[in-house]
């Protein structure tokens, strides 16, 4: 996979950065894309500041790519934390424009951009699309919706060498929530969910996800892996021993 670019979104902070970082370590042109000017400090990258959600940004992002581009990280996140029946039309629209509308614009033009080279999609989803807490109704119906998507693409794709897979990672210690996972006593709760007993750092993630875009994951594709030390795994009960 390394002939061509990768274009991240979503690349200022936390996941994001990460999976910039590895990929721009193994030598392949980056293009950093987020709305945060904060992406210009990613090392090695191209930057391109911009909202994902808008296709003229995508269209600069690829534009901007060295080689063909045959790498896509969709790692953005968009959230409105309100109980079901407080989200308006607007909320719903701004989730779904940043965490799925923009995936899918973003693969179409990978897509065209790698003019059937092999080339892979990762798509950074959630755990939160496997089951619910309150006030974030919106957050997990599009994070359940990326594995649909990736099924999708590999349905589709597959003959145009186009791969798409998932990555669903549990909680991860990134800066935005990080006055959560530096107070001991909502740490050790957060922990008592995951049998790892350890916060998960975002270039764990980032090391899944540098796999699937490379030639050694060629025959993975339209699946999903979720990243959580084990917590989808504990069944009910014993969360209430």
């Amino acid at each position: 996979m390394t002939e061509g670019s990768a274009v991240v979104l979503g690349a200022a902070g936390g996941i994001g950065t990460a999976c910039a970082s590895v990929l721009a370590a193994r030598k392949v042109p980056v293009v950093a894309v987020d709305r945060d000017p904060a992406v210009t400090g990613n090392d090695g990258c191209l930057p391109v500041i911009g909202d994902v959600a808008d296709p003229a940004v995508l269209d600069a992002a690829f534009a901007a790519c060295p080689r063909p581009a045959t790498i896509l990280v969709h790692a953005v996140l968009a959230e409105a934390r309100r109980a079901l029946d407080q989200l308006t039309t607007a909320d719903w629209q701004r989730v779904f424009d940043a965490g799925l509308l923009s995936a899918w614009q973003a693969a179409v033009r990978l897509r065209v951009a790698a003019q059937r080279r092999p080339s892979s999609i990762v798509l950074i989803g959630s755990v939160h699309g496997h089951g619910a807490l309150p006030g974030f109704g919106a957050y997990a119906t599009i994070k359940a919706a990326l594995p649909a998507l990736a099924r999708a693409i590999a349905t589709e794709w597959a003959a145009d060498h186009v791969r798409c897979n998932v990555v669903e990672p549990g909680f991860v210690a990134v800066p935005r929530n990080k006055e959560r996972w530096s107070d001991p006593a909502e740490a050790d709760r957060i922990l008592a969910a995951y049998p790892a007993g350890r916060l998960c750092q975002p270039e764990e993630i980032a090391s899944v996800v540098a796999f699937l875009t490379d030639g050694a994951s060629s025959y993975v594709n339209g699946t999903s892996i979720t990243v959580d030390g084990g917590a989808l795994a504990v069944l009910p009960e014993a969360k209430i021993r």
